[in-house]
């Protein structure tokens, strides 16, 4: 791990899991510092550390400017997604609609303050059958735009709130088809009811666990997962009572065992200190990516024909039919259709708001063919 890394994971564990600085702790760049904290939407962590352990020039303008700001940031995110969940629960329980809280607002509480827990959204599952319904109430009750129709990105549609924030209400867990599909579709069958509510249900813990570690799976494939997803994951294992043969049972039937053992390999190695974890591509790759990903990353991951452009040019405009299920849930059972979505997709990747990002992943996947061959190693090596 690079120095700014490690001074990183030191100022998380020493401000969330309230442990001292080693007497070694030299403070890195906090340029450098605050680059990479922020990208992993974690500098109002950092902040907190440094001013708490008297590390940085409180007049400077790197912490007026950058780490000041993000602390302050975080506070009003949290704030008003708590004000926003809160709205949406009490209009789902009114409205009759059984719910289930996912992701963030469920995580977060495990979490010693709720602001070193922020999150761009608010997450929850609804009953297909009832996702129109819930859509239509918000958007009359609370004034909320909802941003999309038809089912588009496959396992949720997005609803704006007034002050910017969205609200993910998702109708499956199942975001893709894998192997998990079959267990994440049972979710309702593994809930119980939240104390004090009549609509609002909760996972049980395994179930919750399993879900967590298909969603880090999925952003892992796709480009990143983040260091703030490692810490949910030290959180969910050391708060909730886990039954380990029920995990372990969901995991391992999901394909995904090899990479929840690295995954919790790596936890115990940055919080518990239990294990030295080697594996430096593997880190870097959990760095560089990112919350949601990097552009290069992800075209490097997605550049799978060396030397055959034409051949990795067709494959990324015309996916095959069950990606394109996982992209437009509208698409199943429908494959005479699939024409159709291909060309809905290539005008949104191509257009306003996607357009730069496309072009960008095209030109940069013929530029990092060596960094693809690590990451498939990678992949292969995690089962993936």
């Amino acid at each position: 791990m690079t120095d700014a890394q490690n001074c990183f994971i030191e100022l998380i564990k020493n401000v969330v899991l309230d442990t001292a600085l080693p007497e070694d702790f030299k403070v890195c760049d906090l340029l450098e510092l605050y680059k990479l904290s922020k990208k992993q939407d974690m500098a109002h962590i950092v902040a907190y550390g440094l001013k708490k352990n008297n590390l940085i020039d409180l007049d400077s303008d790197l912490w007026i400017k950058c780490y000041k700001k993000q602390y302050s940031l975080a506070q009003f995110r949290v704030t008003n997604l708590q004000y926003e969940y809160e709205n949406v629960c009490k209009v789902l329980e009114e409205a009759e609609i059984d719910y289930i809280p996912l992701k963030g607002a469920v995580i977060r509480p495990l979490y010693p303050e709720p602001w070193m827990r922020v999150s761009c959204d608010i997450d929850i599952l609804v009953q297909k059958e009832d996702l129109r319904k819930a859509e239509q109430i918000l958007a009359d009750t609370l004034k909320y735009e909802v941003e999309t129709d038809g089912y588009l990105h496959g396992h949720d549609d997005h609803i704006k709130t007034p002050n910017g924030f969205i609200i993910e209400l998702h109708f499956t867990l199942a975001e893709r088809i894998t192997p998990a599909t079959p267990y994440l579709n049972n979710v309702w069958n593994r809930v119980k009811i939240s104390e004090g509510t009549k609509h609002q249900y909760k996972m049980d813990d395994e179930m919750f666990y399993f879900y967590h570690i298909t969603h880090l799976a999925k952003h892992f494939r796709d480009g990143g997962c983040g260091v703030k997803s490692i810490l949910d994951t030290y959180f969910i294992n050391t708060k909730l009572k886990l039954d380990s043969t029920n995990c372990s049972d969901l995991i391992e039937k999901s394909n995904l065992l090899k990479f929840t053992t690295v995954i919790e390999h790596i936890v115990q190695d940055w919080f518990s200190g239990n294990f030295i974890y080697e594996n430096e591509y593997m880190i870097n790759y959990i760095f560089t990516g990112g919350v949601y990903g990097s552009t290069n990353v992800i075209a490097a991951k997605q550049t799978k024909n060396e030397g055959k452009r034409l051949k990795y040019y067709i494959q990324r405009a015309f996916p095959p039919y069950d990606f394109m299920c996982e992209r437009y849930c509208s698409l199943r059972g429908k494959p005479l259709l699939l024409p159709y979505y291909w060309l809905k997709r290539i005008v949104t990747a191509f257009g306003k708001k996607d357009g730069k990002r496309t072009k960008h992943e095209i030109k940069t996947a013929w530029l990092e063919k060596e960094k693809s061959k690590e990451i498939k190693k990678m992949f292969d090596e995690l089962g993936l």
